[in-house]
């Protein structure tokens, strides 16, 4: 939702004393239209004028009319005219939604009315709503008088918002008179006068404000004005105040033209007077169903220059932010094709923006690149099974040799089951791939080239289990509710060859230009443990809680690498990854190649998740790439007491000893407001592209009216 900025709008929500917005009028419009079922009357005097036809009421008076229930100590209905009248202790009530008052005065055809000295509670958004008189004066017009809103239901809340007289007219404004905002009971801000658009749709309007503090550039503001331009289309306009860097404006423009045709444009820009150039940024997305079952998807990512996504990673999209930081690039692309139930056709544009160097002139595109797949399938009703791929892909670069390369892989594969214990899968297929390459400066590969060679595996592999029942392991099996365990394991062995084949004339564009010559035997199993719930039911079945794979390789051929005396090392690295989902409160996994020769680790990516029902969580992420990378991230957060929540990040880089960024807040929590505080503390990068710097950031929610300000992603994780 976009919420409007409350110095103008936010008061308003009073409106719901007479239209409540979350409850289309439930209340105050009593649903007694012509043509409903009867009223029922129930009291402890009840008596009928038939001249006049008026029923009276008295002591302990209830009215009843579809889901809609009164009650009172007096009552009339006048069933001429259809006017009732109720005074005393009045109670109306709708589903959870309950109204207060001392008299109602309601025509129950035209719906036109007052209610006196009245408190209303909508249960959806915890609304509490006060008037001394609120009066409906027409279709879709309301008056109020001496009226507060709050969502806090304290008796002496929090905050409020009073208005001494309101006007509104429903899909049109609103105006008010005096409208004032009180914190603790005291008068904070204050109007003499103020209009305000009143629709039961988005809003245009001014969002909350962002407020921060950079030690490093001073000062900082961030506004938005958010206009919803049509029911499928809005646009939200920034206009920020960066301290020394000046200002930086904004746009974000989304769209929803059909269900699965959606999407949204950002563009940025800064005149940056600390970088001294201007700089900017554009992220866009979109997707789309074609006529005949085809759709189209893009995701566009660029920035101005290699430091903006250091100085203004708020601006990145979740994905551009991952790209950045996991491979210091921004891949911008666009696809499309059609799924059928055996062929797959996809047509891709992919461009990538290398922020690693100055210039991006070298790095390669693929523009485009087209594949087509034909999925396993019977061959002419035999046991042989086909399946095939097809791809053209044009490699284009400023500067560089460019190429065109088709390829074409066929295969014919050979499912069984031997013994109905083994399962067998055998393939074979010729591999075909034709290069026309230009603009090479060295001039070594210009012109035509091919390179012919196949692939031919099999694999062998079979399934032992194990059940036990719940009384083996109790107390486990008592904590997740689980009746039976199923312990599996799944040992493989497979052979792959793929013949030597002359490749020093070939462009080297991406792993498929370089086919090493393959003759080795994989083996390894994979293990896991599942359990079935007690009670099963149509979301629930058996759950895997843990899994385990471990494999390795040996060549026949060529040796993998070599030692520093030249012998050979024929034995690959062991690969494991390990998978466990023990309950909601914990989960982990784990990647990892082991070097047998060196009797060390290679590679090593770990992730822990703690947290429990009280909302204390912790997050420990490690990451080794020998040589390469070696980091660790750690998110925590706790709660000393029910409302209060601490919480901190850390990033550092091990390998070149960088705090890359610290972040860490305090966050309190109140039924109907939240404060928090955030400092980020970055460091300064090895090669300087990311400057030492201490920002400081505040932001605020009221319930029911939105926030000022950007909760951090350690409160969300």
């Amino acid at each position: 939702m976009r919420y409007r900025w409350f110095i103008l709008n936010a008061l308003f929500l009073l409106i719901a004393l007479c239209h409540p917005p979350v409850s289309d009028g439930k209340i105050t419009d009593v649903k007694v239209e012509k043509g409903e079922e009867p009223v029922e009357i129930e009291a402890d005097e009840l008596s009928y004028e038939r001249d006049r036809q008026v029923y009276e009421a008295h002591g302990r008076v209830e009215v009843t009319r579809g889901d809609l229930f009164l009650k009172g100590d007096h009552a009339q209905l006048n069933m001429a005219t259809k006017d009732l009248v109720a005074w005393g202790n009045v109670v109306l009530k709708e589903g959870e939604d309950v109204l207060e008052c001392e008299r109602l005065e309601v025509n129950l055809d035209t719906r036109l009315g007052k209610i006196y000295r009245s408190k209303l509670f909508l249960k959806d958004q915890n609304f509490h709503i006060t008037s001394e008189e609120a009066e409906k004066l027409g279709e879709n017009r309301y008056r109020i008088r001496e009226g507060s809103f709050t969502t806090c239901d304290a008796v002496r809340p929090p905050w409020e918002f009073t208005v001494k007289e309101m006007e509104i007219t429903v899909e049109g404004y609103g105006i008010a008179r005096g409208p004032t905002f009180y914190l603790q009971g005291i008068p904070s801000f204050y109007l003499p006068w103020s209009v305000f658009p009143v629709k039961k749709e988005r809003q245009t309007g001014f969002l909350l404000p962002q407020v921060g503090y950079s030690r490093e550039y001073g000062m900082e503001v961030k506004t938005a004005f958010f206009w919803a331009m049509a029911k499928n289309m809005d646009s939200t306009f920034y206009l920020d105040y960066l301290g020394k860097r000046g200002f930086k404006e904004g746009l974000e423009y989304r769209y929803a033209f059909a269900p699965e045709t959606k999407g949204q444009a950002n563009f940025y820009f800064i005149n940056d007077r600390v970088f001294d150039k201007k700089r900017y940024a554009f992220f866009g997305q979109h997707q789309q169903k074609l006529p005949y079952d085809f759709y189209l998807k893009g995701d566009l990512s660029y920035v101005s220059d290699n430091r903006y996504p250091r100085d203004f990673d708020d601006d990145l999209p979740l994905e551009a932010k991952i790209d950045f930081r996991s491979r210091g690039q921004l891949e911008s692309y666009v696809f499309g094709g059609k799924n059928w139930d055996r062929f797959t056709l996809l047509v891709n544009t992919a461009a990538f923006q290398d922020l690693t160097r100055e210039s991006n002139d070298e790095t390669v595109q693929k523009l485009p690149q087209v594949s087509f797949f034909a999925h396993p399938q019977s061959l002419f009703s035999t046991p042989l099974f086909f399946d095939m791929s097809a791809s053209y892909t044009h490699f284009w670069r400023e500067k560089g040799i460019r190429a065109h390369r088709g390829d074409l892989f066929p295969r014919l594969s050979y499912p069984l089951r031997l013994f109905q214990v083994l399962k067998v899968e055998s393939g074979v297929g010729p591999r075909g791939t034709l290069y026309k390459s230009f603009d090479d400066p060295a001039q070594r590969n210009e012109g035509w080239e091919s390179r012919e060679t196949f692939v031919a595996s099999v694999d062998v592999s079979t399934e032992f289990y194990r059940i036990y029942d719940a009384s083996a392991v109790p107390k486990v099996s008592g904590y997740y509710n689980v009746a039976k365990w199923m312990h599996t394991v799944e040992p493989m062995v497979g052979y792959h060859y793929s013949p030597r084949v002359n490749q020093e004339a070939l462009p080297l564009f991406d792993e498929l230009d370089q086919i090493p010559y393959s003759n080795q035997i994989t083996y390894g199993l994979i293990q896991r443990l599942v359990g079935k719930p007690e009670k099963t039911g149509v979301d629930s079945g058996p759950f895997e809680y843990a899994q385990l794979r471990i494999f390795q390789s040996y060549s026949v051929g060529d040796p993998f690498s070599k030692d520093s005396k030249g012998k050979g090392r024929y034995f690959s690295n062991i690969r494991g990854e390990l998978q466990l989902n023990l309950s909601p409160y914990l989960s982990a996994r784990w990647d990892a190649e082991f070097n047998p020769y060196l009797g060390g680790f290679e590679a090593q990516n770990g992730l822990i998740r703690l947290k429990d029902d009280r909302g204390d969580a912790i997050q420990i992420q490690y990451r080794y790439t020998q040589d390469k990378i070696k980091e660790i991230n750690v998110v925590a957060r706790v709660k000393p007491i029910s409302s209060l929540s601490l919480f901190g990040a850390v990033r550092y880089n091990l390998l070149d000893r960088w705090k890359v960024e610290n972040t860490y807040g305090a966050e309190y929590q109140a039924q109907c407001w939240t404060l928090g505080l955030v400092a980020e503390d970055k460091g300064r990068s090895p090669d300087g592209t990311q400057k030492k710097e201490l920002k400081f950031q505040v932001y605020v929610n009221l319930l029911g009216l939105g926030t000022a300000g950007k909760r951090p992603l350690q409160m969300r994780f």
